[in-house]
């Protein structure tokens, strides 16, 4: 079975894609490939975010930054010297780089490449979570990590990554539900699966928990078709 076939968006490489509808936001997201390496991949992923986020706000790209906020290292955007008012996430293996960015909603990205996706995996996963989805391919613990990864992402919260702390609810090809569970705070969204250039990527959105709590039933993660440029 091919990915493309099962997992049901494919999205490209160097074209902008707007408007991808994802939980109560809407994202842009941009994937490129690393250019000479003369820069380390995540700086790269860094450069790809401002422009994203330069074009999603209709700033001059010489006026936007993403820099890593300590302690969890998230990326901001900055716009003169402060923050803007567009959320960006970003991520990279070997081979691919990616950003997302919105201006309505928290976003969260996550690539993995299927070849290696799942290896040793199990000790972060609950069996409830395992039960999910049969295991096609080999990749629904792949698809599980990069959901959590994207999760922990879009929630913003400055702790540590525990994966056992983020519950996935719900998994299928299209898409995922999910709930952070922090000393402090209690996150929860939306995600979506794709296809890139024969990487899964992950793309999650959070909302509060009562808003999210109130839509469940008719949940299904399943984004609009977006815009490519």
């Amino acid at each position: 079975m091919m990915l493309e076939s099962w997992l049901t968006r494919w999205l490209p490489v160097g074209r902008i894609c707007h408007g991808l509808s994802l939980g109560q936001a809407t994202i842009d997201v941009v994937f490129a490939r690393p250019g000479v390496p003369v820069e380390a991949a995540s700086a790269a992923a860094m450069r790809l975010a401002e422009e994203l986020a330069a074009a999603a706000g209709g700033w001059s790209r010489s006026l936007v930054r993403v820099a890593a906020l300590p302690p969890s290292g998230r990326p901001v955007a900055l716009v003169e010297g402060r923050e803007g008012a567009v959320r960006v996430s970003v991520s990279h293996v070997a081979g691919l780089l990616g950003a997302a960015a919105s201006l309505d909603g928290t976003v969260g990205l996550d690539i993995v490449d299927p070849t290696t996706a799942g290896c040793g995996l199990d000790v972060f996963l609950s069996p409830e979570e395992l039960a999910l989805l049969p295991d096609h391919m080999g990749l629904a613990r792949g698809l599980l990590w990069a959901a959590k990864e994207a999760a922990f992402k879009a929630a913003r919260l400055d702790v540590g990554f525990r994966p056992r702390a983020i519950a996935i609810e719900s998994l299928s090809p299209e898409g995922f539900t999910w709930t952070l569970t922090a000393p402090h705070a209690c996150v929860a969204g939306a995600g979506g699966f794709a296809v890139v250039a024969g990487h899964v990527v992950a793309v999650a959105t959070a909302e509060p928990v009562a808003s999210r709590r109130a839509v469940t039933g008719r949940r299904s993660a399943r984004e609009e078709p977006a815009a490519c440029s």
